[in-house]
Order: structure tokens, then C-alpha cells, then sequence
């Protein structure tokens, strides 16, 4: 029988996603704070032993291997055996980067020992030295670079050690000294388990001398929960297997040390007393793919959709009596609908923190790179979103980070010089509100200059003269969205291009959001996002608009109304109407003239208005008439059609029929269109 793998590493590296971040965070705690407590000791070890054990045991033999030193100086530092200094959690950091980067080209067969052996032998020597209780003299971090043409032949002893579970193409880059770490499992093994290479035959004969308990990894769930389900494996035990006698000869010295430590730690470190500080794997949560959960959610919709066409099918019923009964069942049917939606919602709904947790390494590596002194704060962590939403919000999230950081944040010495913190301050903040997800991030840098921005766009003949005349500062601002634009005086490898701008403003428009900025000269930059909290089922109202309908989502409505003549207001040559309402004036978008339909009425008064808002901009859409409220599901159209502004997306309606779903944001967006385009006639006349 012919045993798969694959399953079992793609669900060891998305767990390695998670024991990462848990890492990292903890480690930038202690690089700024100067100081470990013993459970975050503990918990470095139980996530970096975790990564080890499981990566040896899905046949990741060069990453459990450096992951091994790694192990070794979190597991000195947890039982006090060495001191924790601030200046070894810059490196432990620097080691969680080498093992994602091992990770990496390991997972698809890039790794070499040569490269290996290129990548990480500086930082070895860091590492072991403070595991023995030396220090090490910080010098500039060196930069790691992997380059795939290039071999470097190295025949380190101090690298012999090797996870080596299998007899693949990695084993033919080994040393041939070296031994390889064996997985032992039942005596009941059948011989087919020897194709999987994960024991030797001779491994008990050459380890006779080694004291188990240093090398073996704690029979612990925790350690090995995506094993759950894992046949005939059973991960109780990895063991050294290097010719010891060689080892002595060559390293004495260190051979000594190690066996004291191993004494010591079956003195100390009892397996009972540390299991007890574990939290127990008896939990009531699953890992389940997006995917059935999505399924899940289709499937809800198609019964909203058949629940509306049942209730329009009622009212076909002549019997009152039978069709009211019908209608109350089909209300009772309607509410258990919506109630398993929300329960399917709250699945899909997880917390902003799975994003912010990317962000402090972010912050502390770029920082770092460009000699800037910088404070990352969030807010909102438990604040849910859509896992859909999330996965379209972290790259633009991330570019508008690395860009505060690059272009707005200034250097130490020139903001002490202008009076603010030598550390500049970048924040995020997420909270719910009328439906809506906003997001706003926020720095205390430089701003932007917005006429430096607006000459670029002139430049590239995104606007022209007139336009650039009749625009405000913060409209000028607005233009670092556009393609090709950026204040940056050269180009970096962190931003510079123009290219990361505008695609963070498209991909917000495709999460069905909207994009503002704020900024002010030497004060900084405020950029808030506006989401919906999911892209699945919204509540819609039909509209008429002509003889078409329409479906405008309830989250934007702000409120309805039958306008008397005195409430419209006429700017330009007439053809503009503003409506005055509790002395504010809203732009009236004729939602007939936009769609190229024939008008149904002369006078605004004659019709109704309806009151919508994204972000701080209001517009009040002319239609007929007012129709009925209802769920509808949201069927994206992108794939298949052409993109029409002012129209989202469409649903299936209850009696079988398209409905089209109005795009508050892309009607806004022509408004404003056409107001510019009136302004730079206006000036230029």
C-alpha cells in the first residue's frame, strides 16, 4: 500500500501559518519590551518544538533540522539554564525567517545542503553561542540571499546532524557522514512502512549509548494535532543516530556538554509537570475548508430564492383562507432561513486580528531596513469580518502600511527637528457600523502633498488643465489612487513605482468598498475603508426606475422621501439639481439619465428620492416608485459581463426573472464624474 504524504504536509503548513505568527508576535514583544516571561518562554518552546516535530515527521528533513538548534536555545532559555538578553530575540527573529525560507524551497524542491548550509551557518553560530551562555557581538543583520545558480561546497562538521526520514532526492545532497534522525513507530509495523523511510533497521544499535529522553519529542496532541487522523504513524520518539564515536573525537567537548544537559534535563524537566502547563487538545473546534462553507451558503440562498417564489406563487391562491395560512408557514419558513443564514455567517465571520497579526513583523522589518524608529498599534481585534473579505483586504492593507512607512513616516533626526517623537506612530482600527465594515489607518508623518501628486497626474494625462484647476487639495490627495502615481523621489524595493496605490483602491472596489484619504502637510495621513460586512446575501428594496427595476441594498439608505418643489435647487445651466435637505445640499442623481432610459415624469416632485450614502458622500437617487423589501443573493457578474457603472451584481428574483443590484459606490463615483466635467467647463468658459 502506497502511502500519500502530501495530505499531511498541506496540513502541517497551515498549521505552520499559525505557530509562526504565534512566534513571531511573541518575539517582537520581547525585542521591544527587553524581557521574556516563563509562559511566553513556554510558549516559544511548544511552538517551535511543534514545528519541528511535525515538519521531521511530513519529511521536511532541512527545516526540522535548523529548526532543531532553534528548538534547543527556546528550550535552555524556558528551563533558566541561560539568561534571556535583549539582543536574542533580534536573533531568534532572524530564525523564524530562515525557517519559513527553508520552508519554502524545501516544500517545493528547491533545497540543497549547499544552500542550506550558505543560509544558515552565520546564524547557527549565533544561535549555539548563546545556547551555551555566550553572547554574540551584533553587528549589521546580513542580508540572506539564496541564489539558485550558485553551489558553495562546505564540509562543516558542526552541520553533520540531519533530520533524514526518507530516501528521496534530498538524501543525494547529504554529506556522506552524516546519519539521518529516525521516527520509530508500533512493533506491529508491517514491512510496507520501510518504503516510507521513517526508521532504520541499525538505529537502536548505533543509539544504544544516547540518553532518550534529550532527543525525544513530548507524546503530546498539542504537538502533532493535524496527526489526528494520520495512519499507522506514531511520532513518540526522534533519535539522534550520529556516529557518536566520530562525534567524540572530532568534538569532545561539546559531546560532554550535551550529556549534561540531557542529565539535567531528565532531573528537571519532568514530562508530567509540562504537560500539566499545556493547555489540553480536548477542544470543540475543527479546521473546515472555505469552500463547504461556501457550498453551505450557496445552498442557503437557492432556499431564499425558492422561499420568494413560493410567497409570490401564494397570492395566486383565490381561497383567502388557505392562501393566509400558506403565507404565515412561508414567514415561519423565512425566519428559520434567515436564522441557519446568520449561523452559517458567523463561520464564515472571523476576527481583524488574523490580519493585524501580520502586521508588527511588517512594521519591526521594514523599519529596521530603512533606519526609521516606528510604533504599530491596533485596535478592533475581536471585530469580525467575512474570511472571503479578509483574504481580498490583507494585500491592500499591507501596501498602505509599507507605504506610511516609506513615504510618510520621516527619519528620526528630521522629526525631532520638526518637533514631533523621534518614533513615529502608524495605528489601525476596525469597527461595525450601519452594516459596514470601516477600516481607517492612520499615521502621524509627513502627509501628502497633494499639488506635488496632482502635477504628476497632469503629467501623465490623467487630468487635464481645467480639471486640476476647479479640484481641492484633498481631491488633488485623492489622485495618488490613480495608476502610475507616487511622490516617491526614487524607486525602492519597498514602494516607489506607482503600481501599489491604485491596485489597493481596485481591490477595495471589487470587495465592494469604498476608499478616503485625508491628509494635511506635516501632520500625516488618515485612510479609511468602508466594506460590507459580507459579499453573500444582503436585505434589498425594489425600486422602479422607468419600466425597469432595480434592487438598491438597505445598508445604504440613509432615508426616502417625496420632495415638495421649493426642497430642489437648480446650479450651472439648470441641467443640475441639488436637493435641500435640513440645510444640507445633496447632489440628485437621475438614475433614468444615467441608465439611458425614457423619463416617466418632468418634475423631480413628481417622483420620490431616496437618500443614500458611502463613506461621507450622500447622493439622493430619482426614481418612481418604492416596492417591496426582501434577501436576495448576491451572484457576482464580472465573470461573464462587462462592467456597467452603477451596477454590482444581480440575483435570481422569486419569480424566476434577473434582478440587477444597483452599485451605491459606482453611482456616487459618476456623480462625481459629472460634477468635475461641469466644473472644468464652467472654468474653462
Amino acid at each position: 500500500m502506497s502511502f500519500d504524504i502530501s495530505k499531511y504536509r498541506e496540513m502541517f503548513l497551515e498549521e505552520a501559518v499559525e505557530l509562526f505568527e504565534s512566534a513571531d508576535n511573541v518575539l517582537l514583544e520581547a525585542e521591544n519590551n527587553g524581557s521574556l516571561t516563563d509562559d511566553e518562554m513556554g510558549q516559544l518552546f511548544r511552538d517551535v518544538h511543534t514545528l519541528k516535530g511535525s515538519g521531521a515527521s511530513v519529511e521536511l528533513a532541512f527545516f526540522a533540522e535548523f529548526t532543531h538548534d532553534v528548538e534547543n536555545l527556546m528550550d535552555k532559555l524556558r528551563s533558566h539554564k541561560i539568561e534571556f538578553v535583549p539582543e536574542m530575540a533580534g536573533t531568534l527573529i532572524d530564525g523564524l525567517d530562515v525557517m519559513k525560507e527553508i520552508l519554502d524551497l524545501e516544500v517545493s524542491n528547491q533545497m540543497t545542503r549547499e544552500k542550506f548550509t550558505e543560509m544558515t551557518s552565520s546564524l547557527l553560530e549565533d544561535i549555539r553561542a548563546y545556547s551555551n551562555g555566550g553572547t554574540v557581538k551584533k553587528e549589521e543583520a546580513p542580508k540572506i540571499e539564496v541564489k539558485k545558480e550558485e553551489v558553495i561546497s562546505s564540509n562543516s562538521s558542526e552541520n553533520k546532524e540531519n533530520f533524514g526520514f526518507f530516501d528521496n532526492g534530498l538524501n543525494e545532497q547529504r554529506d556522506s557522514k552524516s546519519q539521518p534522525y529516525g521516527i520509530f513507530a508500533d512493533d506491529d509495523m508491517n514491512e510496507n512502512h520501510k518504503n516510507y523511510g521513517f526508521f532504520d533497521d541499525n538505529l537502536e544499535k548505533k543509539s544504544n549509548d544516547l540518553n532518550d529522553e534529550d532527543f525525544k519529542l513530548d507524546n503530546s496532541k498539542e504537538d502533532f494535532g493535524f496527526f489526528d487522523d494520520m495512519p499507522s504513524i506514531t511520532p513518540d520518539a526522534v533519535m539522534k543516530t550520529n556516529d557518536i564515536e566520530e562525534q567524540k573525537e572530532e568534538t569532545p567537548v561539546v559531546v560532554q556538554k550535551e550529556s549534561e544537559v540531557a542529565t539535567r534535563r531528565m532531573k528537571n524537566n519532568n514530562v508530567e509537570e509540562e504537560a500539566k502547563k499545556v493547555p489540553s487538545n480536548n477542544n470543540n473546534s475543527i479546521r473546515v475548508n472555505l469552500d463547504k462553507i461556501d457550498l453551505l451558503m450557496n445552498n442557503v440562498g437557492d432556499l431564499v430564492i425558492t422561499n420568494a417564489m413560493l410567497t409570490q406563487f401564494s397570492s395566486t391562491i383565490e381561497e383567502t383562507k388557505t392562501r393566509g395560512s400558506v403565507l404565515e408557514r412561508l414567514e415561519l419558513l423565512e425566519r428559520h432561513i434567515r436564522d441557519m443564514q446568520d449561523s452559517i455567517m458567523s463561520i464564515r465571520m472571523v476576527p481583524m486580528d488574523s490580519i493585524y497579526s501580520k502586521f508588527p513583523k511588517v512594521v519591526r522589518d521594514i523599519s529596521k531596513k530603512l533606519n526609521k524608529k516606528v510604533e504599530f498599534k491596533h485596535y478592533g481585534d475581536n471585530v469580525e469580518i467575512d474570511k472571503a473579505m479578509i483574504e481580498g483586504l490583507t494585500d491592500p492593507l499591507m501596501h498602505i502600511i509599507r507605504n506610511s512607512l516609506d513615504h510618510g513616516i520621516e527619519m528620526p533626526e528630521d522629526r525631532v527637528t520638526l518637533g514631533k517623537p523621534e518614533t513615529g506612530s502608524i495605528s489601525i482600527s476596525a469597527e461595525q457600523a450601519n452594516g459596514q465594515m470601516i477600516i481607517t489607518i492612520q499615521d502621524d508623518g509627513k502627509g501628502i502633498d497633494s499639488e506635488k501628486v496632482a502635477q504628476k497626474a497632469l503629467e501623465k494625462g490623467q487630468i487635464d488643465e481645467n480639471q486640476y484647476n476647479a479640484m481641492t487639495n484633498n481631491e488633488k490627495a485623492l489622485l495618488i489612487f490613480g495608476a502610475g502615481i507616487s511622490t516617491a523621489d526614487k524607486i525602492t524595493d519597498i514602494s516607489g513605482r506607482g503600481v501599489g496605490m491604485d491596485v489597493v483602491k481596485t481591490n477595495i472596489h471589487k470587495l465592494g468598498g469604498v476608499i478616503n484619504l485625508d491628509t494635511e502637510i506635516g501632520k500625516g495621513t488618515t485612510i479609511t475603508i468602508m466594506l460590507p460586512l459580507t459579499l453573500a446575501i444582503l436585505d434589498g428594496l425594489d425600486i422602479r426606475v422607468a419600466n425597469q427595476k432595480y434592487i438598491l441594498p438597505l445598508s445604504s439608505i440613509v432615508e426616502s422621501l417625496q420632495p415638495t418643489a421649493d426642497m430642489i435647487k437648480k446650479i450651472g445651466d439648470g441641467t443640475q439639481d441639488l436637493l435641500m435637505l435640513r440645510e444640507e445640499f445633496i447632489p440628485v442623481v437621475k438614475l433614468h439619465q444615467l441608465f439611458g432610459l425614457e423619463k416617466s415624469f418632468e418634475k423631480l416632485e413628481d417622483g420620490m428620492l431616496i437618500v443614500v450614502k458611502s463613506g461621507n458622500t450622500k447622493v439622493a437617487l430619482s426614481i418612481d416608485e418604492f416596492l417591496n423589501q426582501h434577501q436576495v443573493v448576491v451572484k457576482p457578474l464580472d465573470k461573464n459581463f462587462r462592467s456597467v457603472q452603477g451596477i454590482g451584481a444581480a440575483t435570481v428574483k422569486g419569480d424566476g426573472s434577473i434582478g440587477l443590484i444597483l452599485d451605491v459606490v459606482g453611482i456616487i463615483n459618476a456623480q462625481i464624474k459629472i460634477e468635475k466635467d461641469m466644473n472644468a467647463m464652467k472654468k474653462a468658459s
